[in-house]
């Protein structure tokens, strides 16, 4: 829950003139998107190799995209490209995190490590958020407010999910 402030609270500083700041605080969100991917991975490992690195490196890619495109705005001075490459770098980074979350979304479904309709809404959820930035990217920015609701109510109900009551134990079948 850690990274919607850091990232949007950076992104503020930033843009306000608060640069190194800012861009600290969009790095410490890289830190935590990569380091998200990093604690998933041995988790997700036990019953799916793929499932785990696209997750792994889908965070990994996420973080670096977003920490890049804050340094491009940095270095540009708030410039017109540097604002154009800071938006493009953040939609690229949530279509690779949606793309990856409705992998991990799908895995979570079928390995039943939370309750189905949850893992259902982060399929909903993922595939809604790359919806909202391909809309933003061809300048339909009040339509997509409505898919990106979604995925951040997903994002919010996983993690209070994960905080209360975390993944459901791995049910392995008995022995014969």
């Amino acid at each position: 829950m850690l990274a919607f402030p850091l990232y949007g609270g950076g992104q503020f500083l930033l843009q306000s003139g608060q640069s190194l700041v800012g861009l600290g605080l969009v790095l410490m969100n890289s830190a935590v998107v990569i380091a998200i991917g990093f604690l998933l991975k041995p988790i997700i490992e036990r019953s799916s190799q793929k499932v785990a690195a696209t997750v792994f490196w889908g965070r990994l890619i996420e973080g670096i995209v977003l920490g890049s495109g804050a340094i491009a705005y940095l270095i540009t001075n708030g410039s017109q490209t540097g604002e154009y490459l800071n938006e493009a770098a953040y939609h690229s980074a949530m279509i690779i995190l949606g793309g990856a979350g409705v992998i991990f979304s799908v895995w979570l479904f079928k390995a039943r490590r939370v309750p189905p309709v949850l893992a259902v809404f982060g399929v909903v959820a993922y595939v809604s958020l790359v919806t909202a930035m391909v809309l933003e990217r061809v300048g339909q920015d009040s339509p997509s407010m409505w898919f990106l609701a979604v995925a951040g109510l997903f994002e919010i109900l996983f993690a209070l999910w994960l905080i209360l009551r975390g993944f459901r134990p791995v049910v392995s079948s008995p022995a014969t």
